[in-house]
């Protein structure tokens, strides 16, 4: 039952990222990057945040059955901060896949209605035709 389309989102994610350009203000320039990468870097980020928010409920449903363990004592207080710390940030970065899945399907659907228009934006390269 495992919902991971691809072995290594978060290796995808991150070996991924470093070619998408950044504009002047340092921030990413979508407009500027190829169409392939656009759809690699939103697959990888959609599967990063599948991921993470898996991840999520496990560990909600390991610490459930844990509470009373966690309420004897056995389970030092240190080690449910670090799962909150962990939890934590599990979920920032599927907020900020979400974000960056977004903004890659944004530029992808502006491409696509310049392409219908007959214009491409900012001289990117059209979509590739499906077969």
């Amino acid at each position: 039952m495992s919902t991971q389309a691809r072995c290594r989102p978060m290796q995808d994610l991150l070996a991924t990222l470093p070619a998408l350009p950044l504009g002047a203000d340092g921030k990413p320039d979508y407009a500027g990057a190829d169409t392939a990468l656009l759809l690699q870097l939103c697959e990888h980020a959609e599967d990063c945040m599948r991921v993470a928010q898996s991840g999520l409920q496990g560990i909600g449903t390991l610490l459930v059955h844990a509470a009373p363990e966690a309420d004897m004592g056995s389970i030092a207080g240190d080690v449910i901060e670090a799962l909150g710390h962990l939890l934590a940030e599990l979920g920032d970065l599927a907020g900020q896949c979400l974000i960056l899945a977004g903004a890659c399907r944004a530029q992808l659907a502006s491409r696509k209605a310049a392409e219908a228009e007959g214009t491409h934006a900012r001289g990117s390269p059209p979509l590739p035709r499906r077969a």
